[in-house]
């Protein structure tokens, strides 16, 4: 089936769009603007004599917790346009699309599912050059999707470091791909030896691989469009 770009568009929209309607200043009273807040940095007593009362304070406090919205919603993003493409591309449903596996965050047990499954019966379909695992003798892929691997708890780390040997048990093969280049190194470093892991340029080389279509080139074409809500976001700092 032919991928429909304007489907992919929408998807972004989508989920760009959702944080425009986050307001970074809510918890604040009688303050909308970066200005108002600088106002009451002034009259606050711990912050006014040290030199807060500026621009770049006000933007990195604040902008701290819109970017944490952004990346979240930048992750949702690419989750689903990888959903949408896989589907699209091997005709899959849902019933067949998502696995679920259970590991252990802490003292509980918790059921992960995947952000997709593509099954033996396909692979005759397919080519992945990019993939050493002997993906031809298993039972299926499962995929993860991350815009950014941006957090350093322990837990939530070793919760997928499990994740993937619980998949390896079933002889799935686990692939987790990042399309940053700037994630936390040292969970990265760990997570390469349970996850078949790409960062950046070699998670879109990848999706190019397995669904025969140019993501990065599709994203490039439409920064532009794309980019017009998160320019907006910027304006809201």
């Amino acid at each position: 089936m032919a991928i429909n770009e304007k489907k992919i568009i929408e998807i972004a929209l989508k989920h760009l769009n959702l944080v425009l309607e986050y307001n970074p200043y809510a918890n604040f009273d009688k303050v909308s603007t970066r200005s108002d807040f600088i106002k009451v940095i002034k009259n606050d007593p711990a912050f006014a004599n040290v030199g807060f009362a500026c621009d770049k304070y006000v933007i990195a406090r604040i902008g701290g917790n819109l970017i944490t919205s952004l990346h979240r919603k930048l992750g949702d993003m690419y989750e689903e346009i990888f959903q949408y493409l896989l589907k699209e591309t091997y005709l899959i449903d849902d019933t067949d699309f998502h696995y679920s596996v259970e590991v252990k965050i802490g003292d509980r047990k918790q059921t992960r599912s995947t952000d997709g499954l593509l099954r033996s019966n396909k692979f005759k379909e397919i080519s992945i050059p990019s993939l050493k695992s002997d993906w031809r003798n298993s039972k299926g892929i499962a995929f993860e999707l991350r815009s950014c691997y941006q957090i350093g708890d322990s837990k939530r780390i070793q919760a997928d470091w499990d994740m993937a040997l619980a998949l390896k048990a079933q002889n799935i093969i686990p692939v987790m791909l990042i399309t940053c280049a700037t994630s936390l190194k040292s969970p990265i470093t760990r997570l390469k030896r349970s996850w078949n892991l790409y960062e950046g340029v070699d998670t879109f080389q990848f999706i190019k691989e397995l669904m025969k279509f140019d993501l990065l080139k599709f994203m490039e074409q439409n920064r532009n469009i794309i980019s017009a809500p998160v320019k907006k976001i910027m304006a809201n700092l």
